[in-house]
């Protein structure tokens, strides 16, 4: 598969990124890693509140965009970029 030109994939926590159980896979900390070797950006976004994405996805949380509290808030490495 080409990915050449996607440098972003956003994904939805809950009914997405998160099992019924409110689990992340571990397939897919694999997956983030093959994206970022290939330089694409990953966020999180969800209407959930900014500490609880921080606790689901703590291995990898100074490495992606975070979307929380229904757009409210956006940042990276806990830097507010708005």
């Amino acid at each position: 598969m080409d990915l050449s030109k996607v440098k972003l994939v956003v994904s939805d926590m809950d009914g997405t990124l998160l099992n019924s159980k409110g689990e992340i896979s571990d397939l897919f900390f694999g997956l983030f890693h093959k994206l970022k070797k290939q330089n694409i950006h990953f966020c999180a976004a969800s209407g959930r509140q900014f500490n609880s994405i921080i606790y689901k996805l703590a291995p990898i949380k100074d490495a992606i965009f975070i979307i929380a509290e229904n757009g409210g808030i956006a940042k990276k490495k806990m830097k507010y970029l708005f």
